[in-house]
């Protein structure tokens, strides 16, 4: 039974990570980059003895990261969002053309839906 939920699980990874990866790539690379020059400042700071920036160079790794993660959500979840929502349209399309009327249209039209609730406290 584990090994089913073994290979669930490994296929639920590999759809989420397939059109992330080039972008987690280039996250991952990055923050290496920053921790790597933080390193260097940290080795200077130690063999040089001026501690003057340290906080400051704390404060900007942090920064950095956070802003490569940002840069991250705002270049490549938002393009997969926006292709989704793409693909649910025109799926949307495609099972319902706009001539074709299954019997559901006049409430596919309406601008807000009334629940059971609302009509009781409007019932007059």
């Amino acid at each position: 039974m584990y090994n089913w939920l073994k290979v669930a699980a490994l296929i639920v990874t590999g759809r989420f990570l397939k059109p992330r990866w080039k972008g987690l790539i280039l996250l991952v690379l990055f923050w290496f980059v920053v921790s790597f020059l933080h390193g260097e400042y940290r080795s200077y700071v130690a063999l040089s003895g001026n501690t003057d920036y340290v906080i400051t160079a704390a404060l900007s790794k942090i920064g950095l990261y956070i802003l490569g993660f940002l840069v991250y959500l705002f270049i490549i979840e938002r393009r997969i969002l926006k292709r989704t929502e793409k693909e649910i349209e025109a799926k949307q399309v495609k099972e319902h053309p706009a001539g074709e009327d299954d019997g559901f249209d006049f409430l596919r039209q309406k601008k807000k839906l009334r629940g059971s609730a609302e009509q009781l406290l409007n019932k007059e």
